[in-house]
């Protein structure tokens, strides 16, 4: 997803995308909550008290718009409480938290509402294999907001039969970004509640990144391949 996408949702919406977020995740999120800034900043960040606007990752937990303010000032700030799905905190007299970024001026945007169809291209949905009492679950290209529905139902159908060993080959997966993470984060969980267990195999050096970048490798059990994953205990 980019800016102009997600300029053209509903508040309804971006909250639900939202939900999905991992914001240790580099990429997209942060480049989507540097343009709201900039945006931010040129509608607001001329007004008296106003001496300066962040993109900020606060306390490492939360995308925000960061303000800092001046307290003495003589007319009392009006700012939005949050904006364009981004919390707005401010920071009378204060350096804010967090790991600030300087927002660069906002871009153009589309006059009419982008298309959030991708073209009939897209890799082909992935396939699930039975292998004895265990299931195998191949996923490749790129997992993405686009795709995201998808691979859900995918995973949906494999847990439905309650396999005691569910396998996810990613040998061809060469992106997954905070919406493909939390449906494999979401297929954990399901898994785990009938004491079965998912495995993750054959990462790709540019994906494990992502995953240990959000830390997501500290809970997926990772295997080079499924040999080694359907042999363990």
């Amino acid at each position: 997803m980019n800016f102009a996408e997600w300029f053209f949702l509903s508040d309804a919406e971006r909250k639900s995308v939202r939900q999905r977020w991992l914001v240790l995740e580099p990429g997209y999120w942060h480049t989507i909550a540097g343009e709201a800034a900039a945006r931010f900043a040129a509608e607001f960040g001329a007004k008296e008290g106003v001496t300066h606007v962040f993109k900020s990752l606060y306390q490492a937990r939360e995308l925000i718009i960061a303000v800092q303010t001046d307290p003495k000032a003589s007319r009392k700030l009006d700012l939005p409480k949050s904006y364009l799905g981004f919390r707005v905190a401010e920071f009378p007299g204060t350096t804010p938290d967090g790991v600030l970024v300087e927002p660069a001026p906002a871009s153009s945007l589309p006059t009419t509402k982008p298309s959030l169809v991708k073209p009939q291209s897209a890799p082909p949905r992935p396939r699930v294999k039975a292998k004895g009492g265990h299931r195998i679950l191949a996923l490749k290209g790129e997992i993405d907001f686009h795709r995201v529905q998808d691979i859900t139902a995918e995973l949906s159908d494999a847990i439905k039969e309650r396999p005691e060993k569910l396998v996810l080959d990613l040998a061809n997966l060469t992106y997954i970004d905070s919406s493909g993470l939390a449906a494999l984060t979401e297929a954990l969980r399901k898994v785990r509640a009938y004491d079965g267990m998912l495995y993750l195999v054959g990462m790709q050096d540019g994906v494990r990144t992502i995953f240990e970048v959000s830390r997501l490798d500290q809970i997926f059990p990772i295997f080079p391949d499924a040999a080694a994953a359907l042999a363990s205990a």
